[in-house]
This record gives C-alpha cells, structure tokens and sequence, in this order.
C-alpha cells in the first residue's frame, strides 16, 4: 500500500513567480526508502513540506493536484492531524525547537497527541535513543550544538510514530559518525517497522547504495526516479548529484604567521565545558579546517576567535576585521532583497552608495545569486539562504572570516564552487577559519585543520567511510 502519494501536483509560492513544484507525480510505498536528491531550489524541501500539508496551509502560495500521506488528503486534513501518520525534520532544527528541555522537546508532540501521561518519557527516551541523542536527555536545548539539536529534533519526531518519516538534509550537521548511526537507525526503521522514509540529502554518499529508489528533481519537476544503480547512469551529466569518494584531511595546522589565535581559552556553557586550555593558532592566507564530533567545541571556538563570546580564561585575539557566517543563515536575513542583504554591511562601513550596489551585485554574481537580487530572502531554498549569508559577510572583504558549518544545504555543484571562493579569499591574504563535518569540502577547500573533541585539541585522524552498507 502506498504510503505517500503525489498526483500532479503543482505549487508556486507567489503568482508570477517561479515553480517550485511543475507536475509532479510520485509513489511511495510502506517500508521503502527514498532518497531525493537535486540541486538547491530544486523543490525537494517543498515536496517535503507539501507530504504534511505545510505548504500551502503555512507557508502560502497556490497548490494543485492532490497528496495523500496514509491515506488522508492534505486539502481535507490539517497538519496537526496528519502528524499522526507523517513526521517532518526540517532543514534548521533550530525552527522546530520549542521547549527549554531536551526530554521536554522529545515529548512535547506526544502531548499534543493527548498519548497517556505514564507512556510519555519512556517513548520519548526511546526515541531519543534511536536518534543517538539519549545522553543529551538532562540538557537545556539552548547548550546544545548544531549538530546535537538535530538529533534531538530528528528523536522528537520519532516519538510521534509517523509511519511516514520525512527528512529535510538530517546529515548536514552531523558528525561522520553520528551520520553513520543516524543512517542506521533509518535502515532499521524500513527494515523491521516498515516505516516509509523519504530523505533529502546534498551528502549523498551513504544513502545512495542502499536506497530502494533514488528521486533526482530539477526546477520542480522529477527527472528521474529509478533504483540506485540505474540512477547513476541518468545522472552522469550531473556528476554533482552522485556520491563522492572518501577524502582525506588537510595536514595539521602549523602556522607561520598566524592571523587569529587563542592561547589557553576555557569556557563553559551551562554544565558543559566547551572549550578547555585550548591553544591554536589561524594563518593568513590559509583556510583552516575546525573538525571534531558534535559538541566537541567547534562553534564556542568559532564564537570566541571572532570575538563574539568570552572567554571564561585564557586569550583570543585576531589581527584586522572578523567576518562571521552562523550554522543558521536566518539570523543573517533582515532585508527585502538579496542585494538589500549584502548592501547593509557594506553600507555599514561607510562604502559609498554606487559603489556599494555595484559591489554587492558583484558578490551575489561571484555565488551564483545575480538573479536573486530582487527575491525577497525568505523566498529562497535553505541552500540559497545560506549562499547569501555567506555573500553578505564576504563582501565586506574581512581580514578573518570564519565560516560555522557553510555547506549546509548546498548542493554539490555549488560546494565546488564555495571552496573555489574560500580558496580565494585566503589567496588575497585572508585567514579563513572552516567549521564543517563535510569531508569532501574540507579535502577541496582547506590547506590545514585542526580537530577537537570534548572542548580539547585532538589528535588529528583519517575521517570515518562515507559509506553505510545495508
């Protein structure tokens, strides 16, 4: 029986605009796993919203043709109804956190399923458990890393029981290993429970082998939908779209002249200790890789090199001007427009209103944004937020920039050509500071890197295999 299904559907979110949707027609069936893969803006996370009714019911605009997710028609059903059969992982956990409390978070929609109160912390924990997030049960949500508050966002909706399990880039960040386990858990989700998952992924190196159907969109249209091996074959001409190799790490970094640095920095968060007698030091002219688990430090030490968090003990300091680009591109998104976007830092530092817009719609061209210009930013993919981000801190040509997690919802194509920008910067005499989990990135942007675990310099080793196999 089909779980999920699209008959024509169509979607714009505004008259006129481009379609995020175009025709689409689509079966998924009880204990199937599908991957969906396409460049940014491609339609998937509105295909995604569109399974549980959010679009249009929240996030607007005009739909067409019919969905049915187990067996309910989403014009008929609200959301709150259908989240008895479908659960959503959004691109940004941040979005779906609503309580103070990590257990409080796995179980708020249970209680918003009237579940009995006696069954609610265990399925919660249960939950959090198969998500990889039960450790974090005792936490406050606002310590918790990027990383960690996408597990615990991923538990959440695990414990509603949705026989429909949707997944909008639920690898982006998270660590090799917490990946690896995250792909298991869903492997044993279509294996023993029979539950239908449709995941979204720009990362696509563990899914793809073991999915039953891999689902390529295109401008809102499905351009293929085939077994993985097949697949491959039609997707040759976007080699972008298909899994890469594993990639080494760049050499520890030892630099010479050192741009930014910190020198014995501690510094807790809550209970936690993020950074512990941390020492490390940033080269001009050099992108340097920040690696490690989630919660290992990475962002405290992004925070604090840029200034923008004390430090409990110890030093940070940076020569010249700091650019600083967050895991979550909406706390960058103030503005009407693309180009209003980029224009404000610039505007900022005084740089001369023609010069300015000229400026700024160089920056937007230089990451494939030109026709963005005059978008309003909340109208873009998570991908396309996240290009804008990083364009409207680069254009203020910042002596350091560091960049907490950049790759997140960006497809391949335009990964390569992120790194091939990073790798500029840092050609023109900039430190560049990385964050990231994205192992090839790291291997096509960075010259060195730096790995923590538990708040600590470690070690650096070989990242774990891109690959989970069935």
């Amino acid at each position: 029986m089909a779980a999920l299904t699209f008959e024509g559907v169509s979607h714009r979110y505004a008259a006129g605009g481009r379609p995020a949707l175009e025709d689409v027609t689509l079966s998924v069936e009880e204990g199937e796993l599908v991957l969906l893969v396409g460049e940014s803006g491609s339609g998937k996370s509105t295909l995604l919203r569109a399974a549980l009714g959010l679009v249009p019911r929240f996030h607007g605009g005009e739909l067409h043709g019919r969905v049915r997710v187990g067996g309910l028609d989403t014009r008929d059903h609200r959301p709150g109804e259908l989240a008895r059969h479908a659960g959503l992982v959004f691109q940004d956990p941040e979005a779906q956190v609503v309580s103070s409390g990590v257990l409080a978070e796995a179980a708020f929609g249970l209680e918003n399923l009237g579940v009995d109160a006696a069954e609610i912390h265990p399925r919660a924990l249960a939950a959090l458990r198969m998500a990889g997030a039960d450790h974090l049960a005792g936490r406050a949500t606002r310590t918790l890393s990027g990383g960690e508050r996408q597990r615990v966002a991923i538990g959440s909706v695990l414990a509603m029981g949705p026989r429909v399990l949707l997944l909008d880039e639920p690898t982006s960040q998270l660590d090799p290993a917490a990946a690896d386990d995250l792909l298991r858990t869903l492997l044993d989700l279509r294996t023993r429970h029979g539950i239908a998952v449709v995941v979204a992924e720009h990362r696509t190196e563990r899914l793809f082998g073991v999915a039953d159907r891999v689902v390529a969109m295109h401008a809102g249209e499905i351009v293929v939908d085939a077994p993985p091996d097949r697949a491959r074959l039609a997707l040759r001409g976007r080699p972008w779209l298909l899994p890469r190799a594993p990639a080494e790490p760049p050499p520890p970094a030892r630099p010479e002249d050192p741009a930014a640095q910190l020198d014995h920095a501690s510094k807790r968060l809550g209970t936690t200790r993020a950074l512990h007698d941390v020492s490390a030091a940033f080269e001009r002219g050099a992108v340097t890789a920040v690696t490690g688990p989630n919660g290992a430090g990475k962002t405290t030490l992004a925070l604090a090199l840029c200034g923008l968090m004390g430090l409990d003990a110890g030093m940070a300091a940076h020569r010249g001007r700091a650019g600083y680009v967050a895991q979550d591109p909406g706390a960058y998104l103030l503005h009407d427009t693309g180009l209003e976007e980029v224009e404000y830092g610039l505007a900022n530092l005084g740089v001369p209103a023609p010069g300015r817009r000229a400026r700024a719609e160089a920056e937007l061209e230089r990451f494939d944004l030109g026709w963005a210009a005059a978008e309003h930013p909340r109208d873009l993919s998570s991908g396309e937020r996240q290009r804008l981000a990083i364009a409207s801190v680069t254009a203020m040509r910042p002596d350091l920039v560091v960049l907490d997690e950049p790759t997140r919802g960006v497809d391949g194509r335009r990964k390569r050509a992120v790194a091939e920008i990073v790798r500029g910067l840092a050609a023109a005499g900039a430190a560049v500071v990385v964050v990231s989990h994205d192992t090839p990135f790291v291997a096509d942007a960075a010259t060195a890197s730096v790995r923590l675990e538990s708040g600590r310099i470690a070690p650096q080793r070989v990242p774990a295999p891109e690959a989970v196999h069935a």
